[in-house]
């Protein structure tokens, strides 16, 4: 069923595009053109400024598209006193609009902004890539792994939380995983976290085999005690009897700027 903010949305789509096509085609007249033309991004501010009431007022989920509507009807206005040019085309250049609903989106939140998608989403699937492709005994993209992009801090502490087959794709934010306090299943456990921004800390149990695999573009790595600084930093680290072991970890880390730290407890 279509929502009220739908409907409204779909009216002002369809009118715009009646007006335009009746513009295009000379049924309208040169004055009524000049009229709509100028003054139809007054509409689009005012759908904007409702959706932004809504959000703040009633919450209501529409933060991003009416910061959209609001800044693209708001430069067309500006551009139709001569203050800036701002043609209809010209949308492409709000994208930085993302980045300002990702921090918003941090100040009004508390627990991390999380997208999930099923296998059925099989455009991500390449954000999703595993960190070494030649290792095909691993199943990433199983509809048995939980996939995830999260924005913001993300904490794995609570006593006796269960551990599942995870790949995340990071934003930016810090990473806390205990996995001394964690109920581990008796099989191997694939955990991949991805990103550009992070600061990762895990806590593993001393009798817990764990195979690693770490890169971070630029920072810092230390598995277990050992370490690399600087660019372009490569870690593999891989319990002796990792091949034998039933229930154990296997951990994928790829980072562009990112502080990794993991120990044994």
């Amino acid at each position: 069923m279509k929502t009220f903010n739908q409907k409204i949305m779909a009216i002002v789509f369809v009118f715009i595009g009646i007006m335009l096509l009746l513009v295009n085609i000379g049924v309208i007249s040169l004055e009524i053109k000049a009229y709509f033309v100028t003054y139809y991004p007054v509409l689009i501010v005012l759908f904007g400024l409702k959706l932004l009431i809504d959000t703040l007022f009633f919450h209501k989920r529409a933060l991003f598209l009416s910061l959209f509507l609001l800044a693209f009807g708001g430069l067309l206005l500006i551009d139709r006193v001569g203050y800036i040019e701002f043609q209809f085309h010209m949308f492409w250049k709000l994208w930085p609009l993302l980045i300002v609903y990702f921090g918003m989106k941090l100040f009004v939140n508390k627990r991390p902004v999380k997208i999930r998608f099923t296998k059925e989403n099989e455009e991500f699937n390449d954000v999703f890539d595993t960190y070494d492709e030649s290792d095909e005994d691993v199943n990433w993209k199983g509809n048995s792994t939980k996939r995830v992009i999260t924005i913001g801090d993300m904490k794995m502490n609570k006593q006796n939380w269960a551990v599942e087959p995870l790949s995340v794709w990071n934003v930016v934010g810090d990473y806390y995983f205990d996995f001394s306090k964690a109920y581990i299943p008796d099989k191997e456990t694939c955990i991949q976290i991805k990103g550009v921004v992070a600061d990762l800390k895990m806590l593993v149990p001393e009798d817990l085999p764990i195979k690693v695999s770490a890169k971070v573009k630029v920072g810092h790595l230390n598995i277990l005690g050992n370490t690399s600084e600087g660019k372009g930093n490569k870690l593999y680290y891989e319990s002796e009897n990792y091949n034998e072991a039933s229930r154990k970890l296997n951990i994928v880390l790829d980072m562009k700027i990112g502080d990794v730290r993991i120990d044994r407890v």
